[in-house]
């Protein structure tokens, strides 16, 4: 069970994340408290797993110096920041520059908001915890020969690189946020966010954690999308003899999941159809959906298009060329996934 370290010096919003953690049934334990000193303590004192404090603290310290004694205290803590969310452009720049994983974005008012981003970061302090520890195995080991030495150690690049890219996807979805931050209101920003959180989760999930199957993912997304009793089907043809490359495979996963969960949020009846097909230098993901007697569940136009537009900059971080095909009555995408060195070494 991680230990999660809450410092929040302003009295209603420590009031509000206690009443939330107090009611939830959390797989973490946690220390709030209100004071810098006792917070250090507490970090001196336990082995902490996060930490979760303000981007602006009173008069004690700034956030920036707050974030960078928790680092130099504890250096394998995992940082999480809280802020109001105005300052889109300002956070971005703390969370370089202090080194943090997820934001919060105050105040929280459901309890996922606070639990969701906690919950991750402690996934991740245990996926670097396995890596150091694979780390210290190899090195220890004295039968490995040097070609497995060299193995392990571009694993290990590629799982860093990976976290990394993690890390540009949320940036790029932050800047999308801040370029429509003016024509969004409160209830769709709070949607957006969440949508956010949801494909920055499922990159993780299937991107930097995923197995890479084709037969797995099938399955998957089949139990996902599919449910003729609602007029709702998902299909999934795989069109080319090889075996898919497992990383290629974890990037049509999470395309597939963020293309079929935004016409899941959108519709109440969807009909998706998706070929895998293979060329030379590239493996191309067609997605054809119906459009035809569309029966919008959001009925919000703005929110719809926000949402979508969100779903597409996913699709683009994955560094895919798309095309979409429209009909009359039905709309195809086509992405193409270059099988780049990063795949092949994965083979």
């Amino acid at each position: 069970m991680g230990l999660v370290l809450i410092l929040e010096p302003e009295e209603v919003n420590a009031a509000r994340i206690r009443a939330i953690l107090e009611s939830t049934d959390t797989d973490f334990s946690y220390e709030l408290t209100e004071s810098v000193e006792r917070a250090l303590d507490v970090l001196e004192e336990k082995d902490v797993d996060v930490f979760v404090g303000d981007m602006h603290m009173l008069s004690v310290m700034t956030g920036t110096e707050l974030f960078s004694t928790v680092e130099m205290m504890s250096p394998d803590t995992v940082r999480v920041v809280m802020t109001d969310g105005g300052r889109i452009n300002e956070t971005i720049a703390f969370m370089n520059e202090c080194r943090t994983f997820k934001i919060i974005i105050k105040p929280c008012r459901v309890a996922d908001d606070l639990i969701t981003p906690i919950q991750a970061a402690i996934r991740y302090k245990r996926t670097m915890e396995r890596i150091a520890l694979a780390n210290k195995e190899a090195e220890q080991g004295q039968d490995a020969t040097q070609e497995e030495y060299r193995g392990l150690r571009e694993n290990w690049r590629n799982i860093v690189s990976e976290h990394k890219r993690a890390v540009h996807v949320l940036t790029d979805l932050l800047d999308s946020n801040l370029a429509l931050d003016g024509m969004l209101t409160d209830k769709i920003r709070d949607r957006l966010k969440r949508w956010y959180q949801w494909m920055i989760e499922e990159y993780v999930e299937h991107v930097i954690e995923g197995e890479g199957d084709y037969e797995a993912t099938a399955r998957m997304m089949t139990a996902f999308a599919h449910d003729p009793a609602h007029d709702c089907t998902f299909l999934i043809h795989k069109r080319t003899r090889e075996e898919i490359l497992p990383e290629a495979m974890k990037e049509m996963t999470f395309l597939l999941r963020i293309i079929t969960g935004v016409c899941k949020d959108l519709m109440r009846n969807w009909h998706i159809t998706v070929v895998i097909e293979s060329v030379d230098k590239a493996y191309i993901l067609r997605v054809r959906y119906e459009m035809e007697g569309t029966d919008f569940r959001v009925r919000n136009e703005a929110m719809r298009n926000a949402l979508i537009r969100a779903t597409e900059l996913g699709v683009e971080a994955v560094g895919c060329k798309t095309a979409v095909i429209p009909r009359e009555k039905e709309k195809i995408l086509n992405i193409a996934l270059p099988r780049n060195e990063k795949h092949n070494a994965q083979l």
